[in-house]
């Protein structure tokens, strides 16, 4: 999340005066600016520097309530595929119920459910900024504390999802290491750990931060979320791994797109070991392309986010030249915007290129397994191989290394 100090990042109030200059500009009811809705104790209360309360001006709530609606659609989005995954987890037991095997059959399966529960709950996140635009202004309390976990759990569950998918793509062709079933124990485990450490994070930083006046979760201003006092658990918490994130990711894109392409061959025996030369005749170029899909989260999240770092990065700067931050109203909410369209885009990345796993497959008719049957239960050799390996994380010795 972006955030501001309170300093000329809006249109209608500055709170970095010292308090007794900002005693002599108390407002009362009849001079508090057009289209804030605060009363006038509330208002004054922003401007001697109360930070566990901030008003909304009519701008901010109207970009406020498009955030929300941005929110809504990742979360009704995102609602849509827990109902495929419902449905067909339900079919796979109706029709598998005596062999008693896994939905989850893949690392991908794994990887993706951790990203579709991230993305619902930063949506919620999202969505709950209705409350403020309809009270007009965003203060302390259970709503917050709910919002900010939300965000803190939706935000940072959703770059280290997308971060792991991008290793388990890379590491898949670079170093030839299939990712099978043998895989799933050991991708659970690091899933696992990781919303573990989530927990942590979120737990740890509410229960060893419940001063009122500096709370952990508080006005930031235009949404809850982790208080201007803890810059390093900002950081260590969730921005750290929007970068890590956003570096590997286009590490990862770049040089296996110049792979997929014939501009690099990679050694057979030492992963560490390729060749880049002029782009060569590769039969294979198709093959390959399809199978570096599962990047294409990535790079979506790489292009959502991007707009936001750059919004933080010139927000630290101005905090350490001048001491707060001029980043306006509109730049902040604009880039929010974009972000907040993270679930709604993995949905459409989902249904476009649909793996034929058991959690994730399209319904079909088939007569021998009985009508709307999920794909992933026919044998594999009434499917084809191309739409079956699609959406799925790939292995180099299932595309090649060599150029043909």
């Amino acid at each position: 999340m972006v955030d501001h100090s309170y300093a000329g990042s809006n249109d209608h109030i500055s709170v970095d005066l010292p308090r007794k200059k900002a005693n002599e500009h108390r407002m009362d009811d009849d001079h508090i600016p057009a289209g804030i809705i605060c009363t006038a104790e509330e208002y004054n209360r922003v401007l001697s520097g109360d930070l566990t309360i901030y008003c909304l001006s009519r701008n901010e709530s109207i970009a406020l309530a498009f955030v929300s609606e941005v929110g809504f659609i990742s979360l009704l989005s995102v609602s849509y595929v827990f109902f495929i995954i419902i449905r067909n987890a339900i079919q796979y037991s109706r029709y598998n119920g005596k062999n008693r095997i896994s939905v989850v059959q893949e690392p991908m399966d794994v990887l993706m459910l951790s990203l579709f529960i991230a993305d619902f709950t930063q949506s919620l996140g999202a969505a709950a900024n209705l409350k403020w635009v309809n009270k007009g202004k965003v203060e302390i309390g259970p709503w917050c504390t709910a919002q900010g976990v939300f965000q803190q759990f939706g935000e940072t569950g959703g770059a280290i999802s997308t971060l792991l998918i991008a290793i388990y793509t890379f590491v898949g062709v670079w170093w030839r290491i299939g990712m099978g079933k043998q895989s799933v124990r050991v991708t659970r485990i690091i899933v696992c750990l990781v919303w573990l450490f989530i927990i942590l994070m979120v737990v740890i930083g509410n229960a060893t931060h419940a001063d009122r006046r500096r709370l952990y979760e508080s006005p930031t201003p235009y949404w809850c979320w982790i208080g201007n006092d803890y810059l390093l658990w900002r950081i260590f918490g969730e921005y750290m791994w929007f970068w890590i994130t956003l570096g590997f990711s286009l590490f990862a894109y770049t040089l296996l797109f110049f792979w997929s392409r014939g501009n690099i061959t990679l050694d057979e025996e030492s992963w560490w070991r390729f060749t880049i030369h002029p782009r060569r005749l590769n039969k294979q170029h198709n093959t390959r392309m399809q199978s570096l899909i599962m990047l294409a989260y990535p790079i979506v999240y790489c292009i959502l986010v991007i707009p936001l770092s750059i919004v933080r990065w010139i927000g630290f700067v101005q905090d350490t030249k001048d001491g707060s931050s001029r980043i306006g109203a509109a730049a902040t909410l604009t880039v929010v915007s974009i972000y907040s369209c993270a679930g709604a885009a993995n949905v459409v990345l989902l249904l476009t290129t649909r793996p034929n796993s058991v959690l994730f497959g399209y319904r079909t008719t088939d007569s021998e397994y009985g009508p709307q049957r999920s794909l992933s239960i026919v044998p594999s050799q009434s499917r084809s191989r191309g739409s079956d390996d699609l959406g799925r994380l790939p292995s180099r010795s299932s595309v090649g290394s060599g150029l043909e």
